[in-house]
């Protein structure tokens, strides 16, 4: 019954492009928050793990949806606990601030540090990051999906498999040369990337765990409390980008103004499509500054 009321859900999607796609982080984080079976399917194929090892699931830090967050401070990661054991942290990022890999450290360790309790370092849980980029890492060569762990630089040896940091490169998608395995993690990839609802029509039959997805996302998209938090990340993203680019603090206020009338050009226009590339896209971005003389 609940398969034959999804695929009756899939076929009432709409058409054209999606507003807000999962590489929104307040969207990533409202679909998976809300609709736990696609959030385990997901880890499932991130960890590598069948599903039916995950027998339970905690969100360590819930939001309310809709509900406004402080764009400054709010951090979107889903920190997870699994089994009652390992901590998991998964984060969407579409835009490069030039940061990443010493954020996603601090992060990682900060998360490790909550694992030990006391003075008993023996029972220490297993703790990953897991970052879902959309731009490559300059100092590493391209991958689809990489780990990195401690380990002996001369015999390769692990010092430790309790401190992990793995990258999930949606950009890789653009290149060819690179393998995207493993092959269910590829789709995820594209459901990620997807810009149209034809487009997520065409991978609902991948993989069962889309379509919970899928009609979660379509179900989300028309909140309007849930449309202006997204909006809200969307415009942070850009204001912050903008002011990275410039690399001093007075130039914020002027990255704000510039990103909303721009954000507001593409929109009147139907090219939703545009605003999340040039997030992410420095030189695209002053090409469409330029182009509409802001």
């Amino acid at each position: 019954m609940k398969h034959e009321n999804q695929v009756h859900k899939l076929s009432t999607l709409p058409s054209g492009k999606i507003r807000y796609t999962l590489t929104n982080d307040y969207m990533f984080r409202a679909v998976f928050q809300k609709n736990q079976n696609a959030l385990k399917g997901l880890l499932s194929v991130l960890l590598g793990i069948p599903k039916k090892q995950i027998k339970e699931l905690r969100i360590l830090n819930p939001i309310i949806l809709g509900e406004t967050i402080d764009d400054k401070t709010c951090i979107l990661d889903l920190h997870l606990r699994l089994n009652n054991n390992e901590l998991i942290n998964i984060e969407m990022q579409v835009s490069d601030f030039g940061n990443w890999s010493e954020r996603s450290i601090t992060y990682l360790g900060r998360a490790f540090d909550q694992t030990q309790s006391g003075g008993d370092y023996s029972n220490i849980s297993t703790t990953m990051h897991i970052g879902i980029l959309d731009f490559n890492l300059t100092h590493l060569t391209p991958e689809f999906y990489s780990e990195f762990r401690l380990m002996n630089v001369k015999n390769h040896e692990i010092y430790s498999d309790k401190f992990i940091l793995r990258v999930l490169n949606l950009k890789t998608l653009e290149d060819n040369s690179i393998e995207k395995e493993p092959a269910d993690l590829y789709y995820w990839a594209k459901l990620f990337k997807a810009t149209t609802w034809e487009e997520l029509k065409m991978l609902a039959s991948k993989n069962p765990d889309f379509e919970d997805t899928i009609v979660t996302m379509q179900e989300l998209s028309v909140d309007e409390k849930v449309k202006l938090q997204c909006m809200a990340r969307e415009r942070y993203e850009w204001d912050l980008a903008s002011a990275t680019a410039k690399g001093k603090r007075e130039g914020r206020a002027e990255g704000e103004q510039r990103s909303f009338l721009l954000i507001q050009k593409l929109s009147e226009e139907g090219l939703t499509d545009l605003i999340s590339k040039a997030a992410s896209d420095p030189v695209l971005r002053q090409e469409l500054y330029k182009k509409y003389n802001l």
